[in-house]
């Protein structure tokens, strides 16, 4: 008896192997990001990026898979700004969390539903490989920048900046599940920094 498939199972990424099978999978996922609406159907998508069905399926296997390349993508552009962010000229070390933490709150081009259905519905395990790229370099990234503005770096830079990360990564997913509960992003970004920077302190006493 075939063994039934693994729902948790990751879904794969597309491979495509030409450049005009690159610009298919472009336009697979730019349509889903702009029709912003992840209860829109696999036809919809696909004439949102002007090609044919079995075209859509030919690189991604469910509507699923679609979204978790979106997933992807919306990490990895996010790596992409925060190194901007990091190499940016700046008056403070102020300055620079608010502007991460801005990053991090901000997805452009990604609607609110579209976000917070990507938290919520879709397993963590289909997109995994990416995020611990991501994540780790994220991770590794800001301890290097801050090991040049803070003199001398603790020993522990890495442990502090992990756990603001992890505290920043909860609050935009609470936020994104809960819009009805959360602060107004402007809000949001301006109490993450302030826990980033409260966070980045030695602690004072064990607990």
């Amino acid at each position: 008896m075939a063994r039934a498939k693994d729902p948790l199972a990751p879904q794969p990424g597309p491979t495509p192997g030409r450049r005009d099978s690159a610009d298919i999978v472009d336009a697979i996922v730019g349509a889903a990001l702009d029709l912003g609406d992840p209860d829109a159907s696999v036809n919809a998508i696909a004439a949102r990026a002007g090609v044919g069905v079995a075209s859509l399926y030919r690189y991604f296997p469910s509507k699923g898979a679609i979204y978790a390349e979106v997933s992807r993508r919306l990490q990895r552009d996010f790596l992409t700004r925060l190194r901007a962010a990091l190499e940016a000229p700046s008056t403070s070390l102020e300055a620079t969390v608010v502007a991460c933490c801005r990053i991090a709150v901000e997805a452009p081009g990604a609607s609110p539903k579209l976000r917070r259905s990507l938290n919520l519905a879709l397993p963590h395990s289909w997109v995994q490989e990416s995020a611990n790229a991501i994540f780790s370099a994220t991770v590794t990234e800001l301890t290097r920048w801050l090991e040049t503005r803070i003199t001398p770096a603790p020993a522990d830079l890495r442990d502090r900046v992990f756990v603001a990360f992890a505290a920043g990564r909860g609050l935009v997913m609470m936020s994104r599940l809960l819009p009805e509960l959360a602060p107004a992003d402007d809000v949001l970004v301006a109490q993450m920094a302030r826990g980033a920077m409260t966070y980045l302190q030695p602690l004072t006493q064990t607990v």
